[in-house]
């Protein structure tokens, strides 16, 4: 079936929301985990280092022993047992170790859900691919957008961490039962990557698998850690509330999902990697913007603009597994995205260390260097697809 109908794909986008859900949560509630829990700075990255262990373990498992499971049971497994972690999260987490082993859970949750996304529309959209990308990850962007403004309401109004991250669990459980109604065509062809299959996808374009692997890598690490640290940089610089703090994770999603609309038309007229390089230097000049700003007004205000900077990444870097053919699609998916976890690891938790030493403004501006270096990939990505021997 070519580019499906919506009644076809509609599991895709709750599936993103709650993803989003549970990754953007850590940024508005780390610094009363960290606060409960008695962690350090330097050691406030180990929780979402743990969550994207988790994740890179899943996108791993689902690609060498999953293939025979239908990609509809793949997300009801893995909204399942999100459900389980986050619940397990807040109800029985009582220190750092405790609460690191839920949110592996809950990150290899997210693997098996975000990964069969991305695996299904490399294998079913074909036309026009980095737009279908895009659409589905507006779901993605909106829950970045909302959570952290809600949950920062929430936690200045007396609400503990433990309580927020119960309910998002039981959301989770709950959209597991709806699922069990909606249509979603399987994946076809998909099979377990062994070494031999994996040297196929290498050897069919092993330069552009690097590019995407190496943008995906710095691209994920980069915003990751926005998200995840932003709220705490507000808290300690600017002595911010909850609220405002949340704010800040917002208005980047804002940014975000408004450049994310944009460049969903701008498609149509400018190749990927072009649109790939607006968007890596725009991040880069702004997220130093936003590190370096004189008063809390004017860093969130920058933080649209880094949004905007961000936006369409994720979607144009991921988008090119579809110049791979059939079940090649899916496994260079799942490397991005392995890549993209991997990066998440790192940076999020090399940033603590970073802003116990130097100081949180200038390790947040650091993360310019891996959006520089991201838009060097699309260097490589635009000639190696021949797109910048046209016109943009």
């Amino acid at each position: 079936m070519a580019n499906p109908a919506l009644g076809h794909r509609l599991p895709l986008y709750p599936t993103q929301f709650l993803v989003a859900m549970a990754v953007v949560s850590i940024g508005p509630l780390l610094n009363g985990m960290m606060n409960d829990l008695g962690v350090s700075l330097s050691r406030g990255g180990l929780i979402s280092a743990g969550l994207y262990a988790g994740n890179v373990t899943g996108a791993i498992i689902l690609n060498t022993a999953m293939a025979r499971v239908q990609i509809k049971r793949v997300l009801l497994v893995g909204t399942t047992l999100q459900g389980t972690g986050l619940i397990a999260a807040g109800a029985i987490s009582r220190n750092l170790w405790c609460l690191i082993a839920a949110y592996l859970v809950v990150g290899f949750s997210g693997a098996l859900m975000n990964t069969s996304c991305w695996m299904w529309v490399s294998a079913h959209v074909k036309k026009n691919t980095a737009a279908a990308a895009l659409q589905m990850i507006l779901f993605f962007a909106f829950a970045m957008m909302v959570i952290p403004l809600i949950l920062g309401s929430a936690l200045d109004r007396g609400a503990a961490w433990r309580w927020i991250l119960i309910a998002e669990g039981a959301l989770s459980l709950v959209t597991t039962t709806t699922f069990l109604f909606l249509p979603l065509t399987d994946v076809p062809g998909r099979q377990n990557v062994r070494l031999s299959q994996l040297r196929q996808v290498v050897a069919y374009d092993p330069v552009l698998l690097f590019g995407i692997m190496g943008a995906g890598l710095m691209y994920v690490g980069a915003e990751m850690t926005m998200n995840i640290w932003l709220p705490k940089f507000q808290i300690d610089v600017f002595a911010s509330s909850d609220t405002w703090a949340g704010l800040s994770v917002t208005l980047f999603w804002i940014g975000l999902i408004t450049g994310r609309l944009l460049v969903m038309r701008l498609t149509r007229r400018y190749s990927s990697s072009f649109l790939l390089l607006i968007c890596a230097g725009t991040m880069a000049v702004f997220t130093i913007a936003v590190a370096l700003a004189p008063s809390q007004a004017v860093s969130l205000a920058l933080a649209v603009g880094a949004g905007l900077g961000a936006s369409a990444s994720y979607g144009l870097i991921g988008s090119y597994a579809g110049r791979f053919p059939g079940w090649q699609s899916s496994v260079t998916s799942s490397l991005f995205i392995l890549a993209g976890g991997v990066g998440s690891i790192t940076f999020p938790y090399v940033m603590g260390p970073l802003a116990n030493a130097a100081g949180f403004r200038i390790a947040l501006a650091m993360i310019a260097a891996p959006a520089v270096i991201y838009a060097l990939f699309g260097l490589l990505i635009r000639r190696r697809t021949g797109e910048g021997a046209r016109s943009a």
